[in-house]
C-alpha cells in the first residue's frame, strides 16, 4: 500500500536514526497508521457533512412547523369566530380560547347534532306543509267541480233567457242575473288561479288578439255596473297602437277586469277611464302602458302596499262598506309577474287612483281574428253533434244554445251509450262530459278511438287542473272546454274543430 505523504514526512522527521523504509516491520506499521489516518479523515468529513445536512433539515422542519402553527392559529381564530356567529341570539354565550380545542370539539359536536335535529324537524314540517297544500288543492278541485256544474246551468239559462221572448219588465231581472252569475264565476276563477300560481301550474297562452276589441268589450261588460253607481266609463286608445298583437288575451283581460271592477266599486258619481298608450316601438312589437283611472275614494300612502296581499283591503271598514274578497289586486299582481310586468299605483286619499302596468306585446303576424267573434248570426253548417252527459239539465241547456247555430243534435246519457251510437251513426263532432256513470268520458273516448280516429271529441269538464289537457290529448280527445262556459267560447271551439277536420 502506498503511504500517504503526510505520514512519510512525519516518519522521516522523527525517525532519522532508523532506516525505516528498508525495515518491513516499520513499513507495516506505517501503512497501518496511514489507514487509520485515512479512516479518521473520512469519518471527520462524514460527520461534517451529516452535521450540515442535519442543520438544513432542522431549519426546513422548523420553518414548516412555524407555518403549520400559524395556519393552526388562524384556523382556530376562524373557528372561534364561527362559534361566535352560532352563539348569536343565544342567552348563554361560549367563551373559548386558543387552547380550548377539546371543549371546542365537544361544542361543535353538540351543534352538529342540534342541526341534524332541526333539519329532521324541518323535513317533517315540509312534508306536513306539502300534505296540507295537496289537501287544499284537492279540496279546491272538488269544490270547483261542485260549484261550477250548477253555475254552468245558471249562466247557460241566463244566456237562453236573454235570447228568448220575455216581458219588458223581465229584462232588468235577466241582466241582474247575468251580472251576478258572471261576478260569481270571476270570484271562483280568482280563487282557483291563486291555487294554480302557488303550485306553479298556471300556463300563459300566446294567441293573436284584437287589442281595441278587448278594450271596447271591457267597456260593454262594465257599462251596466257603472250606470248603477252613476259613473261615466270611457276608454282612450293611442292611435299608434297596432290592431293585432300576440299574448294571453284572457289573462290581460282578467287583470284589466279586476282593475275596472275595483275602480267602479270605489267610485260614486264619478268617472272610470281605461287607457292603452304605446311607450316604445321595436321591429317586433310595442311596449304598451295599460291603465285604469278613477275619481273614487283613493288609497292612503301607508295602505298602498297592503292592498296587494291576499284577502286584504286597505282598511276593514272598506270591506264592510264596499264588499269584495280582496283577491283582485293580488291575482293581478301575480299574473303580471308571470308576464314579466309589474302593477303600479298612484293614489292619495280622497283623490282617486290610477293603476297601470307596462307590457311588451309582439305584433301579430296573422293579423286575423275569426269573424264569428263579431257576427250575431252563427252557423255551423248543419253539423251533426252528439252531446254525451248524464245530467238532463246540461243536455237541455246545450240543446237550447246549439239549436241556434244550425246543427243536428243527438244525445247519450253515458259513455257506453255514446260508443254504441257512434258505431251505428255518423257524427261530425262529439261533446263529451267526463264524469258519468256506467262508463265515463275517458273510457268512452278510448273505446271510440279503437274504431274511429276522425271524429273530433271535445271534453266538457268542471275541472281546472292544467294537467288535464295533456291527459285528454293522450287518450284521444281533441280539445276541452271548462264549465261554466261562455257560449261564444263554445262556438269558437266548435267552429275551429269542425274547420280543422274538414281540411
Amino acid at each position: 500500500m502506498k503511504l500517504s505523504k503526510e505520514i512519510a514526512a512525519l516518519a522521516d522527521q522523527h525517525l532519522k536514526s532508523v532506516d525505516w523504509r528498508e525495515n518491513s516491520e516499520w513499513m507495516n506499521f506505517m501503512e497501518s497508521v496511514s489507514v487509520m489516518c485515512m479512516q479518521s479523515k473520512l469519518e471527520k468529513m462524514s460527520m461534517e457533512t451529516n452535521a450540515g445536512l442535519a442543520q438544513k433539515e432542522y431549519m426546513s422542519i422548523t420553518s414548516k412547523l412555524k407555518e403549520e402553527k400559524s395556519l393552526r392559529e388562524q384556523s382556530i381564530e376562524k373557528l372561534l369566530a364561527s362559534i361566535s356567529i352560532l352563539d348569536e341570539g343565544e342567552e348563554q354565550k361560549s367563551n373559548f380560547g386558543q387552547d380550548d380545542l377539546l371543549q371546542v370539539a365537544e361544542y361543535l359536536n353538540e351543534q352538529v347534532n342540534r342541526r341534524k335535529e332541526i333539519e329532521l324537524e324541518l323535513k317533517e314540517a315540509i312534508q306536513i306543509a306539502e300534505k296540507a297544500s295537496n289537501a287544499k288543492s284537492q279540496f279546491l278541485s272538488n269544490m270547483s267541480h261542485e260549484i261550477r256544474s250548477p253555475l254552468n246551468v245558471i249562466i247557460g239559462m241566463a244566456h237562453i233567457l236573454q235570447k228568448e221572448d220575455h216581458l219588458q219588465g223581465q229584462k232588468e231581472n235577466i241582466e241582474i242575473l247575468n251580472i251576478a252569475s258572471n261576478s260569481l264565476m270571476l270570484l271562483i276563477n280568482d280563487i282557483l288561479d291563486i291555487n294554480k300560481i302557488e303550485s306553479g301550474k298556471l300556463e300563459l297562452e300566446n294567441t293573436s288578439f284584437d287589442l281595441r276589441s278587448l278594450m271596447n268589450n271591457l267597456i260593454k261588460a262594465h257599462k251596466s255596473s257603472a250606470a248603477e253607481k252613476r259613473n261615466h266609463i270611457g276608454v282612450q286608445i293611442d292611435e299608434n297602437i297596432e290592431p293585432f298583437y300576440n299574448g294571453d288575451v284572457v289573462r290581460i283581460g282578467q287583470v284589466l277586469t279586476n282593475l275596472v271592477s275595483n275602480a267602479n266599486k270605489f267610485t260614486n258619481n264619478g268617472a272610470v277611464e281605461i287607457s292603452a298608450k304605446e311607450l316604445e316601438r321595436t321591429d317586433s312589437g310595442s311596449l304598451i302602458r295599460f291603465g285604469v283611472k278613477d275619481t273614487g275614494i283613493g288609497i292612503s300612502e301607508e295602505n298602498q302596499n297592503r292592498i296587494f296581499d291576499k284577502f286584504t283591503q286597505a282598511e276593514s271598514s272598506i270591506t264592510r262598506k264596499f264588499g269584495g274578497s280582496g283577491l283582485g289586486l293580488s291575482i293581478s299582481k301575480e299574473l303580471l309577474g308571470l308576464m314579466k310586468s309589474k302593477l303600479h299605483i298612484e293614489s292619495s286619499l280622497g283623490a282617486g287612483s290610477y293603476f297601470y302596468f307596462d307590457l311588451f306585446l309582439e305584433c301579430s303576424v296573422q293579423q286575423r281574428v275569426s269573424q264569428s267573434q263579431f257576427e250575431t248570426a252563427r252557423d255551423l253548417g248543419g253539423a251533426r253533434i252528439l252531446v254525451v252527459d248524464d245530467l238532463d239539465y246540461n243536455v237541455i241547456i246545450l240543446n237550447k244554445i246549439l239549436n241556434d247555430w244550425n246543427v243536428v243534435l243527438d244525445s247519450a246519457s253515458d259513455g257506453m251509450e255514446a260508443v254504441e251510437k257512434i258505431q251505428s251513426n255518423q257524427y261530425d263532432m262529439v261533446l263529451m262530459d267526463l264524469q258519468m256513470p256506467v262508463m265515463d268520458g275517458r273510457g268512452a273516448t278510448e273505446e271510440i278511438r279503437k274504431f274511429n280516429q276522425e271524429t273530433p271529441i271535445i271534453a266538457l269538464t268542471a275541472s281546472t287542473d292544467v294537467s288535464l289537457k295533456t291527459e285528454l290529448l293522450q287518450i284521444g280527445m281533441n280539445d276541452y272546454i271548462t264549465k261554466p262556459f261562455n257560449p261564444k267560447e263554445l262556438y269558437l271551439k266548435l267552429e275551429r274543430s269542425l274547420c280543422l277536420f274538414e281540411v
